[in-house]
This record gives structure tokens, sequence and C-alpha cells, in this order.
């Protein structure tokens, strides 16, 4: 593959742009679709619990976007904890949310570690089981079509769905399901097997051409945060990557770092962890981190080269990710601002099959 890197938008883009815009049929292609990425809104040391401002500002942008998107999917960490002195907030972030629901925007969700974490009185706790069943109870709008058989169920927190015409494919997945409190958390989380089974038999029957996947960890953590460092990961989501590699995912979505990156994961990338023997990756997926709508903005220097992994992170900036399906490609306009104008300030595609083009406008 080959991948180029411009600071003007050349005649492909704007080629892109237009499609995005204008969203006319693609020949061979069933349909055209457009939908709104965007994680962790959540104040901290709770004040706010939800940064609103931003949050609502943000939601102005995108209920004025023409066309208006299908869905917004939420990656996330929505308020500062799931639960305050016995109240849980998912209402109030549900109420947050309401310029998109009433503008007919449909909101699923994707479950963070702040969801599960309980504020009392004089101090903090580690994940609650009953937040995860709140959780479930408040969001039982999204699909119950997650790994069947099981208790407790994983109904509301891994799911997916198809586009009207079928040829787009949508999962989520919880890297913190619970069975039982967990008093001292992996933040990284883990992906379990029945999960795995679960997305590869989903795999099997569709026949979308595109297709996404939802997690509230970044498989390749960009920045060490002091205040939430990512740990390594384990080998389940090695395998978790080995499924989109193999299968030509287009976006591995997620936030909880709090920053925006996005990157083509190639050959040129080891896995994290690497298997035993080695393996290497196709560079089928984009990973793309779109880690704060709200929360203070993890600054300072990422790990990673900031160039190479397109990292945008200058303080109190929040971001936001629309992605247009436009027949075979797939193009993803990103947006930066406070609670004034937002404007996009990063755009890449992905034309099916294997074939991304990048356009780098990071200031």
């Amino acid at each position: 593959m080959t991948y180029r890197i411009k600071k003007i938008v050349s005649v492909i883009c704007l080629a892109a742009a237009i499609c995005a815009i204008t969203l006319l049929p693609a020949s061979g292609y069933a349909e055209n679709l457009r939908f709104v990425f965007m994680a962790d809104s959540r104040g901290d040391y709770g004040t706010p619990i939800i940064n609103t401002a931003a949050l609502d500002a943000i939601n102005k942008t995108i209920v004025a976007l023409s066309p208006r998107p299908s869905f917004v999917i939420y990656g996330g960490d929505q308020a500062y904890r799931g639960c305050i002195d016995g109240k849980y907030t998912f209402d109030d972030f549900k109420t947050a949310m309401k310029r998109l629901t009433d503008a007919k925007i449909t909101l699923y969700t994707a479950i963070g570690n702040h969801e599960l974490y309980v504020k009392g009185a004089t101090d903090d706790q580690g994940f609650i089981f009953t937040n995860q069943t709140a959780y479930q109870t408040a969001f039982a709008s999204n699909p119950a079509n997650g790994p069947a058989g099981y208790t407790p169920s994983y109904d509301h927190l891994v799911y997916s769905f198809e586009s009207p015409g079928g040829d787009a494919f949508f999962a989520v997945l919880d890297p913190y399901f619970l069975t039982a409190d967990v008093p001292n958390p992996d933040l990284g989380g883990t992906i379990d097997s029945n999960q795995l089974a679960w997305l590869q038999a989903q795999l099997a029957q569709t026949k979308a051409t595109h297709k996404f996947l939802f997690i509230h960890v970044p498989y390749y953590s960009v920045f060490d945060d002091p205040i939430e460092p990512t740990p390594d990961h384990d080998a389940t989501w090695t395998q978790l990557w080995s499924i989109l590699d193999n299968n030509n995912f287009d976006l591995f979505c997620c936030g909880h770092t709090h920053l925006y990156s996005r990157k083509n994961i190639n050959s040129s990338i080891a896995p994290n962890p690497q298997p035993t023997p080695p393996i290497q990756w196709k560079g089928n997926v984009f990973q793309l981190l779109c880690g704060t709508c709200g929360v203070r903005v993890s600054t300072g220097t990422p790990k990673v080269n900031p160039i190479l992994w397109h990292v945008s992170n200058a303080a109190d900036t929040y971001f936001f990710s629309v992605v247009d399906i436009c027949g075979t490609q797939v193009t993803v306009n990103s947006y930066k601002g406070n609670t004034g104008a937002y404007t996009v300030f990063d755009t890449f595609t992905v034309q099916y099959p294997l074939s991304p083009v990048n356009f780098l406008l990071l200031d």
C-alpha cells in the first residue's frame, strides 16, 4: 500500500468530500451512510460530573451537519462516576444527549471504566457489578444480540447491527465485563473468549463490505497519562486485532486516552503483545482514537511520534469524528474546538479493498 500525506486537498480528496456531502449512490454498492463517533465527556474530580458545555457545543454542530448523521456511537466515560452518592448518572448523560435524540439521531453507547465506579461520601471504590446492571437498564435501547446464554447477560453491552442495506457492519465490545465486584481493576481491560467467539460468528454471517469496531480502550496507547495510565494489553487484544485485520475492518474506534490520534496499523507496527510464532499486520485497519468530548485533554509529549500517529492534544480542545460511507470508500472528517465553533482539522479516507489514502490536515 502507498501512503501519502499532504497539506492540501487533492483531486481525490475533493472527490471524497463531494461524495461525503452529497452521498450520491455508488454503482455496485447498496447504500451510503453517515455516523459520528466520540467519547469521554466526563468532568474531572466531579466538577462538573459531565462537561455539558463542551458536549452541547459538539451536539449543536452534529445536528447542523448536512446531511444529518443517522446515528452517534459514544465510546464510554460519560460522567465522572457511574454512581455518585447513591444516584446513577446515566440519566444525566441521556439528558445531555437529548439535542441529538430529539433530532431523531439514534444514540448507541459503549461502556467505559468510569461507568463502573461508585463515588461515596468519602471514598471511591473499584468496579461495581450493580453499576453494570444499572447501565444495561438505562441503555436498553442498545441491541441485545451479544453472546447468548450467559449469566450475567451481555445484553446492551456487547452487540452488533448492520446498516439498512446490509453493506456496513458495526460491533461494540466490553473490555470490562463483570461477573462480580472488582476492587482493583485493570484499566486496560481484557476481551473474554465469549466476546471473541461471538464476534467471529457474527462476521461469518455478514456480507457487509465495510466493518467497524467500537470499544472504550485503544489497542495502541499513544500517551502515558499519569492520572489514568493504560497498561500493556494481554494476549486477548492481539487475538481481537487479528480478527479485525483478517476481516478487513475499516476502523477500530476508541477513547479512554484523552486526545485525538489516528493511524493505519500496518506491518511496520508490531502486535502488542507479539504472539509466538510472531505475526505481522496486513495494514487493513485504522485505529481512530477520539478520546475527549469534554474531559481534560492529556497534554504533554506522546510516547509515539506525534506526526506519524497524527496526534492532536492542545489544551482545552475537544474532538469528534464524522464518518461517511460512500460506496467503496470511507471518509473520516474529524473536528476540533471548545465551546464555540468546531472545524475540520483532519481528514483521511479508506478505499475498499486495501487502498487507504491519507491527507494530513493537522495544524
